[in-house]
């Protein structure tokens, strides 16, 4: 078998980041950070370069769909986004950005693993 898919986990709330960071491990994934706002979402991707980044849409020191731009410039990375809103203007604003879907909060593990692994096809059908 080969390495684990990394994820870069971008949630400012701790214990949701907690949870998450359990569900990915369960399924095998290496959460390789968790950033608690979205500047350091940026650099921390630029930095460890994860396969996908699951992204809150609402951080402070810069949202999730600012911190989206900047990865897709800087550092181009499927993102997922993570909302526990159903606010379609918001969701459009993120996939403009660079998002290649989205999970609603509370995660369920099949609705996360689906969300994964169509980034990761999206990205790989990206590259040449």
């Amino acid at each position: 078998m080969g390495s684990p898919i990394k994820i870069l986990l971008a949630e400012d709330e701790f214990l949701i980041a907690l949870t998450l960071k359990v569900q990915l491990e369960a399924m095998g994934y290496q959460v390789v950070a968790t950033p608690q706002d979205g500047i350091k979402a940026v650099a921390l991707t630029k930095q460890l370069r994860p396969d996908v980044v699951l992204m809150d849409i609402g951080m402070p020191g810069m949202d999730g769909i600012t911190a989206t731009q900047a990865i897709m410039k800087e550092a181009p990375t499927p993102v997922v986004m993570l909302t526990a809103y159903n606010d379609r203007a918001r969701m459009a604003q993120a996939v403009q950005a660079g998002a290649v879907g989205y999970v609603f909060k509370p995660v369920v593990d099949a609705q996360l693993r689906a969300a994964i692994l169509e980034a990761l096809a999206v990205s790989q059908s990206a590259t040449p």
